[in-house]
């Protein structure tokens, strides 16, 4: 069988995280715009930041007010 070596193991995950970071930067740029619901502003970026994919996820579709 032929096994990964670490270069093609991040070849493999690098689109996934260039993809959350830039939902983690989206979302906390969001965030210092938009008025939020159920959580105060600093709760919200703990969501974001601790929670990877699904953090900025559940506060775009959840936790921001709609106008």
């Amino acid at each position: 069988m032929n096994e990964l070596n670490i270069s093609q193991i991040i070849m493999m995950l690098l689109p996934i995280i260039i993809i959350q970071l830039g939902l983690v930067i989206f979302a906390l740029f969001r965030l210092a715009k938009d008025n939020v619901k159920y959580l105060p502003k600093w709760g919200w970026a703990l969501v974001i930041i601790f929670f990877n994919l699904a953090g900025p996820i559940i506060f775009l579709v959840v936790g921001r007010e709609k106008y």
